[in-house]
């Protein structure tokens, strides 16, 4: 699962970079820098676009989290002398980093007292190669639909294939033809990149499954269609995560495939609004009524057959695929890289992963784990007792931090020798950073990043969910689990032990596992959130094939 909040956005790029002759000193600043910003347990992804003119560099920041877009920072000052730059933030942050490479930028990040360390990398590309660009070879509408509650307006993207100009190109017998050789993939397109990317075939199969003589409104054909559901945290209609656009690719490469796509910008974000009280209160299982309005509108449109109805849910979103699936019949279920644990299982596989990153040894990473699972519990706690008096506050007060402190404290010296080892490395870690948040101790600096997950009606019911139980009583339709081997985010042991046990239980279920594949679905080296963004790669070649191939079975006229 993607870490909550962990998520960047492009800004615009400096073409003229390209166009004009430049001093060479002048130009390595210019173009994106991307990288993320811890905040506890979290990850914000930030994406600078750099410009100069009239001698002058000028940035702007992204942080798709917050719903900000090209926010003008408000002085970007480069040191050529020293290969170093400063961003400087209307609220209160600054960043100041040098060049270690001409594509890496290391430095630290202040802010409200507190100094993180970070890494921004460089890229000179508005878009990945894989992100689909006009004109499109199918239709393409931009849509509204409103929640049942009246409190929330969705805005989204449908594509669906374009109807021939004679309707009897897919009737009759021109149909069964098209039928029967459709399984054959299109010549391999070329993809023009800094790397070499695997491009993917488009499967010409819709003649396969429109149906034909449907004369409702001027269409003539009705389509399959696919919803995609994105991951954790506040997510656009493409999923955008750096330059990379996967929703837009899945959806490009489905449509040219038969399939009508709908993706839509999650709630509170892009043009998915909606009252801010109503908004505070979202969870997981706030999205399966949303993707439940998504299908409800699209059996609104003359274009869908509603008959055959699928979900790709990434991350979170396969969770919300499968609680949906209990609300609304689906004609399949497509999961990428979806939690198999509860969600206090998940926090510690990532942040054990994150251990790992620093230097940890297994034996601290192991023992650490406890010491995470307690934490989130406490948080969870004071979460659901807090006073009334204090809900309405954002932050813990002190007696709120120092509650908190005293009770992990008291865990801690009660439990084994082996935890208080581990947790002696941890504790003198972040021991430096406690003190510039000006707080009593390291156990006080937990409280003040741990206590508000209790607080967030999101965090505290993510931790609890476990989805096992969805999974093993799926039966009314099949579903095609796909994972990667170096996933940081979700850990594949357990989904391949839940496998097992839903094949036992007698689910339709199909399980593929791609070993040098990260959570975002794309090929990699290492598997770290830092990666997904320096790739080149939006979509790995052989996960769409799967996917798309089990979709064709799975929706072909019978």
């Amino acid at each position: 699962m993607k870490l909550k909040f962990a998520t960047a956005l492009m800004g615009i790029l400096f073409w003229s970079r390209m166009l004009f002759a430049q001093d060479a000193g002048l130009e390595k600043w210019l173009g994106y820098w991307k990288g993320t910003v811890s905040a506890g347990p979290m990850q914000i992804g930030l994406s600078f676009n750099v410009t100069r003119a009239e001698g002058q560099y000028k940035s702007t920041l992204d942080v798709p989290m917050q719903g900000l877009k090209e926010y003008a920072v408000e002085s970007t000052v480069v040191e050529e002398e020293t290969e170093s730059l400063t961003w400087t933030m209307g609220f209160g942050a600054t960043f100041s980093g040098h060049l270690t490479d001409l594509t890496t930028l290391e430095g630290v990040w202040k802010q409200n007292g507190q100094e993180i360390p970070c890494v921004f990398y460089h890229s000179i590309f508005d878009r990945k190669p894989q992100t689909p660009v006009a004109p499109f070879p199918y239709e393409v509408k931009l849509v509204d639909f409103s929640h049942p509650s009246g409190k929330l307006k969705f805005s989204g993207t449908l594509t669906y294939p374009k109807s021939p100009d004679n309707a009897g190109d897919w009737s009759g017998e021109k149909l069964i033809e098209a039928a029967t050789v459709s399984r054959m993939a299109m010549p391999l397109k070329p993809i023009v990149s800094e790397t070499t990317i695997a491009p993917f075939p488009i499967f010409p199969a819709a003649p396969a499954l429109v149906k034909v003589n449907i004369d409702t409104a001027g269409i003539h054909h009705q389509f399959p269609v696919v919803l995609l559901l994105s991951g954790s945290g506040p997510q656009d209609r493409d999923e955008t995560l750096g330059a990379h656009k996967p929703f837009a690719v899945w959806a490009d490469a489905l449509t040219q495939s038969g399939f009508a796509v709908l993706r839509v910008d999650d709630r509170g974000v892009g043009k998915s609004q909606g009252d801010t009280k109503f908004l505070a209160n979202t969870t997981t299982e706030s999205y399966v009524s949303d993707a439940l309005t998504a299908i409800n509108y699209l059996g609104s449109l003359p274009m869908i057959d509603t008959t055959r109805v699928f979900v790709i849910g990434h991350s979170e979103g396969a969770a919300v695929a499968l609680m949906l699936s209990k609300k609304r019949q689906l004609s399949g279920i497509v999961t990428l890289a979806g939690a198999t644990s509860t969600g206090i299982e998940t926090s510690v596989y990532q942040l054990q992963n994150e251990w790992k990153n620093n230097g940890y040894d297994s034996f601290t990473c192991h023992h650490l784990g406890d010491a995470q699972r307690k934490l989130i519990s406490l948080s969870i706690e004071m979460g659901e007792n807090r006073n009334s008096e204090n809900k309405d506050l954002a932050q813990p007060t002190s007696e709120e931090k120092d509650q908190f402190a005293l009770a992990f404290s008291k865990w801690v010296k009660s439990s084994d020798k082996n935890l208080q080892k581990a947790y002696k490395v941890w504790k003198s870690d972040n021991a430096k950073i406690a003190k510039v948040y000006r707080e009593k101790s390291v156990e006080t600096f937990f409280a003040r990043n741990y206590i508000p997950l209790g607080f967030n009606a999101w965090t505290r019911y993510f931790f609890q969910f476990d989805p096992v139980p969805d999974f093993l009583q799926l039966k009314d339709c099949d579903i095609l689990m796909v994972q990667g081997g170096l996933d940081e985010q979700v850990n594949p042991i357990p989904t391949r032990q839940l496998v097992k046990a839903m094949e036992q239980a007698g689910v339709g279920v199909t399980y593929a596992e791609f070993p040098n594949v990260n959570h975002m679905m794309q090929q990699a080296k290492t598997g770290k959130l830092s990666e997904y963004f320096d790739l080149e790669e939006t979509l790995t070649a052989s996960i769409y094939i799967k996917a798309c191939s089990w979709l064709l079975d799975h929706s072909r006229l019978r």
